[in-house]
């Protein structure tokens, strides 16, 4: 498995503190002072996990990731950042860019629990996206396909709205005078409902799946289409949690449509 951890950061200092508080780990750690050179490496060096400082003079630390995302989607992004670059450390968690971020300055434990645990997310993730099937097995059991595709599509989908939620609760336990502020307190909880909003519908969608299409998730796999698959009319339970008695709550089962 990929245990390479690429960090970022124009102050050699903080690349030499980083280092030290890995060596124990059974990670590879390479770092980069100049964002644009850790771009030209980025396809080189494949790293699982990628931390980045978000005030660096090249390029912020949220333009580095964004574009890091774009080429090696798989990666698992954290950003450091200070009070003074919060909105940025938003910005970050809003557009799916990072997985966590770390405040400076940081706890050693505290930075060493953010790294393995960006460390096990991606061994999770890129396990789901490793798997090879025999495709000739594969289609003496459909039942097994159906539960593959419809897996990563979970996987998938929910990863996102997931992140933002841990991102904002995140935020309003390592900046806690945030919440002094009625308004922005307010607002961030408004973001997070409506994640779980979201993350309420994909699941009513997925449950409620009658014939789904497929599209490829990677080379050689295939995932569930939630948005364009087909729902049945009528489910036990509506958006708002109140129950609806059906006659049979009992939906037939998935039909894939290719």
């Amino acid at each position: 498995m990929n245990k390479t951890i690429m960090i970022v950061d124009d102050e050699r200092y903080i690349l030499n503190t980083c280092k030290r508080l890995l060596m124990d780990e059974p990670f590879d750690c390479i770092v980069f002072d100049s964002p644009m050179t850790a771009l030209q490496k980025l396809e080189q060096v494949k790293p699982a996990v990628i931390i980045s400082d978000q005030r660096m003079a090249e390029m912020d630390g949220v333009s580095f990731l964004s574009k890091v995302k774009e080429r090696l989607p798989e990666s698992v992004r954290i950003i450091m950042t200070g009070y003074a670059d919060i909105e940025s450390a938003i910005l970050s968690i809003n557009q799916g860019q990072v997985f966590r971020f770390l405040k400076k300055p940081w706890a050693d434990h505290e930075f060493k629990s953010v790294v393995l645990l960006a460390m096990e997310y991606y061994k999770i993730t890129s396990r789901l996206n490793s798997i090879k099937i025999d495709m000739a097995e594969l289609k003496k059991d459909e039942r097994l396909h159906g539960i593959l595709e419809m897996s990563s599509a979970v996987c998938h989908e929910f990863s996102q709205p997931l992140q933002v939620i841990s991102g904002y609760c995140c935020l309003m336990k390592d900046f806690p005078g945030i919440l002094d502020d009625k308004k922005t307190t307010k607002e961030y909880m408004a973001i997070i409902l409506d994640q779980i909003d979201s993350l309420a519908k994909l699941l009513l969608k997925v449950m409620t799946i009658d014939q789904y299409t497929t599209k490829p998730y990677t080379e050689n796999h295939r995932m569930v289409d939630i948005e364009n698959s087909s729902s049945i009319e009528k489910t036990p339970f509506d958006l708002k949690g109140k129950y609806q008695a059906t006659r049979d709550q009992t939906s037939p089962p998935c039909q894939s449509k290719g």
